[in-house]
C-alpha cells in the first residue's frame, strides 16, 4: 500500500471546498476512516489543473481501451482471470513509451521496496447498510413479492488480486 494516494476531488472524497473563504477542503468523514484503516494519506487533485488529473484519469483511459473495451466478461471470476493474464503479458511486459522501461521491472527496482503491508483484516464502513429485503407490492386481485436484486460488490482485496498484489 503507497503512503500516499492522490484523488480527483469527487463527493467521495472531497465533501466541501472552502478555499474561497479561508477555510480549508473538507473531506469525506467515512472516506478519511477508510484511508485510516488502510494506511495512507489522501492528497485530492487542484481543480482545473490538467497536469494532476491525467495522473489520475490517464490509467482508467488506458485500461478502458486497451483491456476493457471490445471484451464480455461472465462475471467477476473471468474479470479477474483475464484482467490478471492481461497485467502480465501485456500491461506490465511492454515498453513503456514514456518511461522507456518495462513496468514490472520499474514496479521491482523502485517501487515495491517502499510500500507498506496491506492492513490484516477487511474494511467495514459505517455508512453502507445491509440489502434492503424484498417488498411486497398489493396488486389488484393478488399481492407480487419484487424480487431482490443482488448487485455485485467487489471488495478492495479483489481490485488488488486484478491488478497483483505488489507482494
Amino acid at each position: 500500500m503507497p503512503y500516499e494516494l492522490l484523488f480527483d476531488q469527487m463527493r467521495a472524497v472531497i465533501t466541501r471546498d472552502e478555499r474561497l473563504s479561508g477555510g480549508p477542503l473538507v473531506r469525506n468523514t467515512e472516506f478519511l476512516r477508510f484511508a485510516a484503516h488502510w494506511g495512507f494519506v489522501a492528497r485530492a487533485c487542484r481543480a482545473y489543473r490538467a497536469q494532476t488529473k491525467g495522473k489520475v484519469e490517464r490509467p482508467i483511459r488506458y485500461l478502458r481501451d486497451s483491456f476493457l473495451y471490445g471484451r464480455e466478461f461472465l462475471g467477476d471470476t473471468q474479470l479477474g482471470d483475464d484482467g490478471r493474464q492481461w497485467l502480465e503479458t501485456v500491461a506490465n511486459a511492454r515498453v513503456h513509451g514514456t518511461t522507456k522501461t518495462v513496468p514490472r521491472d520499474l514496479f521491482e527496482r523502485e517501487e515495491r521496496g517502499v510500500l507498506q503491508p496491506l492492513a490484516g483484516h477487511p474494511y467495514h464502513s459505517l455508512t453502507l447498510s445491509a440489502p434492503p429485503a424484498p417488498r411486497r407490492i398489493a396488486g389488484p386481485a393478488q399481492v407480487r413479492v419484487l424480487p431482490r436484486i443482488d448487485v455485485e460488490q467487489r471488495s478492495l482485496r479483489a481490485y488488488t488480486a486484478l491488478v497483483g498484489s505488489g507482494r
